[in-house]
């Protein structure tokens, strides 16, 4: 049911403590006319009576299902529940519980009265969906939205994050110097939310100190920690330069050309190295095929080998014939029975 993959939340505290928990980014919807009452369609609440829900999954479910907006949010949830976190305000929720959800900056235009979709993230302005209230499009857009302003990169999603279509700002840091890395954290979350270049690129943070052999092919250096340098991964290049300082000062000079690119370092890789990297860039595909290459073997082997090996037939009787003992067997006798 889409009601398990939706939390109900009245209080704005409970959207960091069951939304963002987990995952940094959440998305809410909330309109006034949504009820768990039995509403006109009636084969549908017949459906969700005759599950092997509880009662309370039951009356979230109808509570899911009660509007268009909160439906088309619900199928979004069941269907992205795995890539997102999805919660959903009680009608019932205070207009001054819902306006703590939106930042002076926000509420200048106005707290939307009949209800809204919206994306959500700590210390980040709630960005309020404004497009069609279909599946198609709520899924767009939380595919598309679904970034923290600054993510933690490693081994895990570093691939992936590196190829959504833009440059990657790359804060690399010293874990050891809690301060320096405090202050750098917030100077580039800061600039991902408000800077001037804000939407040119993707926000990312990474642990110099594991991480120093990889980032040493764009030139970072363990002492100059500290250190922001952006990233295109599909072209190779990068901009890096110890001499500027600051966050801003960094974009704003790689947006002016002031800083030139690089290529980036090539490593010295053999033909495994190679193949296992062509492996892992034409992911999914290249999984297909071996599947599909594996498969094919399988079968010519089980094609080659059609049937048991059979032994030879046992000997039935011996006889003697000019002093040699000749062992017989049945095909000897059909052999016999033939020449007769």
């Amino acid at each position: 049911m889409s009601a398990r993959a939706v939390s109900v939340i009245s209080l704005y505290a409970e959207s960091k403590e069951q939304l963002l928990n987990k995952i940094p980014v959440a998305y809410i919807v909330y309109d006034p006319n949504a009820s768990d009452s039995p509403s006109s369609a009636g084969e549908e609440d017949s459906t969700i009576d005759s599950s092997g829900a509880t009662e309370e999954e039951k009356a979230l479910e109808k509570l899911v299902q009660s509007t268009e907006m909160t439906r088309v949010f619900g199928q979004v949830a069941r269907k992205l529940q795995a890539q997102g976190s999805f919660g959903m305000l009680s009608p019932s929720t205070t207009s001054e519980e819902i306006s703590k959800f939106f930042d002076s900056s926000s509420s200048s235009n106005g707290i939307p009265t009949s209800g809204f979709i919206a994306r959500i993230e700590e210390d980040v302005p709630i960005k309020v969906y404004t497009g069609e209230v279909t599946t198609d499009a709520l899924t767009n857009f939380v595919q598309e939205t679904n970034l923290a302003a600054v993510i933690e990169l490693g081994g895990h999603n570093f691939r992936f994050v590196s190829r959504r279509g833009k440059s990657v700002a790359v804060a690399v840091y010293n874990p050891e110097d809690t301060i320096k890395t405090t202050n750098f954290k917030k100077e580039l979350k800061d600039y991902a939310v408000n800077g001037k270049y804000k939407d040119e690129y993707i926000y990312g943070a990474m642990d110099g100190i594991k991480w120093d052999k990889f980032l040493s092919q764009f030139s970072i250096q363990k002492e100059n920690l500290p250190e922001l340098f952006v990233l295109d991964v599909p072209n190779r290049t990068y901009w890096q330069d110890p001499s500027v300082f600051g966050v801003s000062n960094f974009i704003t000079a790689v947006q002016n050309g002031e800083i030139e690119s690089r290529e980036q370092e090539k490593r010295k890789a053999g033909i495994l190295d190679e193949v296992l990297q062509a492996f892992v860039d034409y992911m999914p595909y290249s999984l297909f095929f071996m599947l599909a290459l594996f498969g094919t073997v399988f079968m010519l082997v089980v094609r080659l080998d059609d049937g048991p090996i059979m032994p030879p037939p046992p000997p039935r009787e011996k006889k003697k014939e000019g002093g040699k003992e000749e062992v017989k067997t049945d095909s000897d006798d059909s052999a016999d029975k033939k020449d007769k």
